[in-house]
């Protein structure tokens, strides 16, 4: 039997962050092959076609568009030649429990403006908070958020960063920081939200994470022309013309390891295929706690230290394709329960499903209507969910209730309005995506060090094996996820210089 050339790199996994790595490796000219489970790139990224509507079933928002043009032009390559970015405005509609309803302007100072105007007697409060999250990205973008957490970026700190710095690491939840600038519940509340951009329990995760706001409100939010999947294609055809190879279908059984060291993958099939160097973008702590890198010696205590994680919430997802319109809707809303502590009370402690969750709506055609038929829309209705997935946990009926939910919120639907409809639970999100636990974003931030504590992108003890994707640094969100697959090729490329 022949025996095949051993590749440099192979990425076990074509979501945003597995793509990203595989185009920057072949931008440097590098070989590298990814292997992808599913017939299409994207991971939870996706699409879904339904009722004559196209649905992207994954992240609606995309933030901090210049991450994406740092990515394309580290490829030697230009973000308006490959994608069509086009800010969102209003940015998000929400209504309070009250009846208040609140059009969030995409860019700060219409923002301000705006609360100004719907929240006078908090103005004060928000130009302090302002600031403060302000300071928080000065501080966490070039040394966090764009860089590998390792020794070469924490040299990189000067003293003078320390001292810009002092006073931003608060010991406090983020929802205490928010009633210290706020007394209006509504506007702690909607700031509140920004937790859940990272599956987090506002009530319990650090202050830091009100940076996740700065990111929306001094950038805006951004679309893809076609939809969000528009994305991940993008990155494909990147990859393939700098000369990235990819295989789909092609389920990885497991790595296979030499002497502690990566040497190629098994995949399902029992085809193996050698290689010296791995990307993980699957679940990292999938990864670590089942069979994709049960052969390596640390695995099962590693393994047994990353199950006593605390999860990241899921989501459940109810698309629905309709005949009707409603024109009071922009292409991002938020319907805000009454009961927000009892919500995450619900989430994180009780891990049941929410009696009055949160509805989140998003409506692509919105903004491209050739997304859905004539007269007609579709609908990404999203309700935060524990990340369970035993089986029976999931109510036959939970559908029904968030239609229960729609109907409170004064957006009542009768049989004949919808064309179809179909659910996406933490489930499916297990088992079709691998998603640990059925989360969304790999382990939670509530704990005080969490962000310091994901995978990072070159594991410290394992040489060769590597990690990217949301259960990874810098963390979820799509800017994220692109540059934590940058961030792993450019340790594979590093690594590659002077190997270790």
């Amino acid at each position: 039997m022949a025996v095949q050339k051993k590749r440099a790199t192979i990425v076990i996994g074509a979501g945003l962050g597995g793509l990203a790595a595989a185009a920057r490796i072949a931008s440097a000219g590098e070989p590298v092959l990814v292997l992808e489970s599913r017939s299409e790139p994207g991971g939870k990224a996706g699409r879904r076609e339904l009722g004559g509507c196209t649905f992207d079933t994954g992240p609606s928002v995309l933030t901090l568009p210049q991450f994406l043009h740092a990515f394309f032009a580290a490829c030697g390559q230009n973000l308006a030649d490959w994608l069509e970015l086009h800010p969102v405005e209003p940015g998000c509609r929400y209504r309070f429990a009250d009846g208040t309803v609140f059009d969030a302007p995409g860019t700060l100072p219409a923002f301000r403006e705006a609360l100004a105007q719907a929240f006078p007697d908090q103005i004060k409060g928000f130009d302090a908070f302002a600031r403060h999250i302000r300071r928080l990205w000065e501080v966490s973008e070039p040394f966090f958020l764009t860089r590998p957490l390792d020794r070469s970026t924490l040299r990189r700190i000067r003293p003078a960063d320390l001292w810009r710095g002092r006073g931003l690491l608060l010991p406090w939840s983020l929802h205490r920081l928010l009633r210290h600038h706020f007394t209006d519940p509504r506007l702690v509340q909607l700031f509140a939200r920004f937790a859940t951009y990272n599956g987090s329990d506002p009530y319990r995760t650090p202050a830091a994470f009100a940076v996740i706001a700065h990111a929306e409100l001094a950038f805006g939010s951004w679309r893809c022309a076609g939809g969000m999947h528009a994305l991940p294609q993008a990155l494909r055809r990147l990859g393939a013309s700098l000369g990235a190879e990819y295989r789909f279908n092609t389920p990885v059984a497991r790595v296979l390891f030499e002497n502690g060291r990566p040497g190629g993958v098994e995949l399902d099939s029992g085809e193996r295929l050698p290689a010296s160097r791995i990307i993980v973008n699957a679940d990292g702590l999938a990864a670590w706690t089942g069979p994709l890198l049960a052969g390596h010696p640390r695995q099962p205590g590693r393994g047994r230290r990353l199950a006593g994680r605390e999860p990241s919430s899921s989501g459940f997802v109810l698309l629905l394709a309709l005949r009707r319109q409603f024109p009071d809707l922009k292409m991002h809303n938020v319907f805000f329960s009454g009961d927000y502590p009892l919500e995450f009370d619900q989430l994180f402690h009780r891990q049941q499903p929410l009696t009055d969750p949160t509805l989140y709506i998003s409506i692509p055609s919105r903004s491209e209507p050739g997304l859905a038929p004539p007269g007609g829309e579709g609908w990404f209705v999203l309700v935060n969910a524990p990340s369970r997935t035993e089986p029976g946990f999931w109510p036959a009926h939970y559908e029904e209730r968030i239609l229960e939910a729609l109907g409170r919120a004064g957006l009542p639907l009768r049989g004949a309005d919808l064309l179809a409809r179909t659910s996406i639970s933490p489930v499916d999100f297990e088992a079709g995506l691998g998603a640990w636990r059925g989360s969304l974003y790999g382990p939670s931030c509530n704990p005080l060090l969490s962000a310091f504590l994901r995978l990072p992108n070159r594991d410290r003890s394992v040489p060769g094996l590597y990690f990217c994707g949301g259960s990874a640094h810098p963390g979820g969100g799509i800017p994220l996820v692109v540059t934590s697959g940058r961030l792993a090729a450019e340790a594979v490329l590093a690594d590659s210089r002077s190997p270790r």
